[in-house]
């Protein structure tokens, strides 16, 4: 353990970008693939993961130490060579004639079933979608003490211990974690980027293999937001610099693990499957695996990939939007004259520092007041341009790039007021959909308006909603929806049950509120709807309810957020 740190006992070795010749003589660098072998001695109560297949154990004659010997066969980049150890509690399974090992802590073998439960779906659901089964003979998920993340070593994952979840976190799983990093073991350790430059072939894939399990298992709305996300994430960070994702231009490795790399790319890779479409995206992808495989590769040979297998020339997709930095930026606004609709839209990005203007096949969606749907095409090419669009009838409310289906920014929607509730309706997107009630519930919403926002919301009841904060909604502390927040507190998605409680809190206290929030004060409730129970309860009257603080305050959660707000509401924190 670390000085200072109890019961935190064990190691772990980090290769990636180039860090294993630390510990072992290699070629330190993602071009350089071999076979390995492993032995590592350690005490004989720890075990050691490694690389591959688990050829033997050898116990010292003293009986105090033991041998652990992994043998990986097929070739793989140096960067993913693996050692962890430790006292660890092991659950081992099988997914199709391939061992599964779930590492964690000793201790912590509770939380196992909850952070590593969708591994299978996700091996089978990844092994299909890309027509390549999982490569290697086995697949160890280990999560460790003080590690970050995650780290695709091949066959042998490391994850930080941090992330480990319990089922009572609810909507936060380690989903998002666990997928990304199985990604890698096609893409990463199967095919391996021949230079950092193109570390994109490795880390886009994986975000955006990531966010298409989402899709798999929680949704289209899902997948939206997590798009919407990587899309955000990447535009906080290009205001600061802008580069092309595929470079030979940095000044080491660890540079290019940014967000350009992460959800740029998976972005990029996104707006490409949808202008392909499926069947040419996942065969194209299948026809790169099964060329590439246990081969470095740069960004031409998967460019060249796609072309071949489409028949359609991929180099201007990756001129513009890998080759090049920056993104569309858009503004576009319409007008309903003799029968057409003109749509004009502009690209207001910077093209000083080499972002192109784009040349996009987009799509228009018409929304009439019935909420009857009409998309067209149109193909963006110049900085201005105007579409002259058939429409019987005015329509409703007119949204560009409906679907989200490329990257770009659009700082100002334009949207008109009378447009708002059909989008908030009817929207194909659930951001969209999302801005549009946060315009509706601004200033002084009519009854109208709040009556149609809290009936949208309540059909709104997956798992996965479209509708994935209503705090702004909750804020307006309207007691004429008291029935409809205690009706949200059986909601499917437990974020929504928290923040239903949190919307209760903004009402005057009555009997029969407080007893539902006194009941969902337990150790079986999802975690934060515990914790916003107690922080509403405290807020209508702390003193009256410091015993059933006192209560939860005794309630277990791996993280001690329970006992936190209980203990904050007793006023002992």
């Amino acid at each position: 353990p670390r000085p200072g740190v109890a019961n935190r006992e064990g190691f772990w070795t980090q290769g990636e970008s180039e860090y294993n010749s630390e510990w072992a003589p290699t070629w330190d660098y993602p071009n350089d693939l071999v076979t390995s072998e492993t032995h590592c001695t350690v005490q004989s109560d720890w075990d050691v993961i490694g690389n591959g297949v688990l050829t033997g154990t050898k116990l010292s004659a003293d009986k105090k130490r033991k041998t652990f010997d992994w043998k990986m066969s097929q070739p793989h980049a140096t960067y993913l060579l693996t050692l962890c150890g430790g006292p660890f509690d092991i659950k081992k399974d099988k997914w199709e004639g391939v061992d599964l090992w779930y590492v964690v802590p000793k201790g912590e073998g509770y939380l196992i079933d909850d952070s590593f439960g969708h591994t299978k779906d996700m091996l089978t659901y990844f092994s299909k979608v890309l027509g390549v089964k999982y490569a290697w003979p086995k697949y160890a998920q280990n999560a460790m003490f003080d590690f970050g993340g995650g780290m695709e070593n091949v066959s042998a994952t490391t994850l930080g211990e941090g992330s480990l979840t319990e089922s009572r976190d609810g909507y936060y799983t380690m989903d998002s974690l666990n997928s990304h990093e199985l990604a890698h073991q096609w893409f990463g350790d199967l095919v391996t980027c021949y230079n950092w430059g193109d570390a994109w072939l490795n880390e886009s894939f994986a975000t955006f293999m990531q966010i298409l399990y989402f899709e798999h298992s929680r949704g289209q709305d899902a997948y939206d937001w997590e798009i919407d996300d990587a899309m955000r994430s990447y535009f906080a960070e290009a205001r600061r610099y802008k580069r092309p994702i595929s470079t030979k231009l940095y000044p080491n490795g660890d540079a290019m693990f940014d967000s350009h790399t992460y959800p740029k790319g998976g972005v990029v890779l996104h707006s490409l499957r949808k202008m392909l479409g499926d069947e040419e995206f996942f065969g194209s992808l299948n026809a790169y695996l099964t060329k590439w495989r246990h081969t470095p590769v740069e960004s031409a040979q998967l460019r060249r990939a796609f072309t071949e297998y489409t028949g359609i020339n991929a180099e201007p997709f990756w001129a513009q939007w890998l080759d090049k930095p920056g993104h569309p930026v858009l503004d576009y606004a319409w007008e309903y004259a003799n029968g057409k609709v003109k749509l004009t839209v502009k690209q207001l990005q910077d093209t000083s520092d080499g972002t192109p203007i784009y040349d996009i096949p987009a799509k228009v969606d018409f929304i009439s007041a019935s909420g009857q749907h009409t998309v067209l095409d149109v193909h963006l090419t110049q900085k201005e341009e105007t579409f002259e669009l058939p429409s019987s009838s005015k329509p409703g409310a007119v949204v560009f790039d409906p679907r989200h289906e490329f990257l770009r920014q659009i700082p100002d929607l334009h949207w008109a007021k009378e447009e708002l509730p059909l989008i908030f309706q009817f929207g194909l997107n659930a951001p969209d959909r999302s801005e549009a009630m946060r315009q509706l519930l601004e200033g002084e919403p009519s009854d109208a308006t709040l009556k149609m926002v809290a009936m949208i919301l309540a059909k709104d009841d997956g798992v996965s909603p479209a509708f994935r904060s209503v705090f702004q909604f909750a804020n307006l502390g309207k007691p004429e929806f008291r029935a409809f927040w205690l009706d949200q507190l059986n909601h499917k998605n437990s974020m929504r049950q928290a923040q239903a409680v949190s919307a209760l809190a903004k009402l005057p206290q009555d009997a029969a509120t407080t007893a539902k929030l006194k009941a969902l004060v337990n150790d079986k409730a999802p975690i934060q709807v515990v914790v916003a129970s107690i922080n509403a309860l405290a807020a209508w009257d702390a003193k009256g309810n410091a015993a059933l603080f006192e209560k939860a305050a005794q309630i277990k959660d791996r993280r001690g957020r329970i006992a936190r707000a209980a203990n904050q509401a007793l006023g002992k924190e």
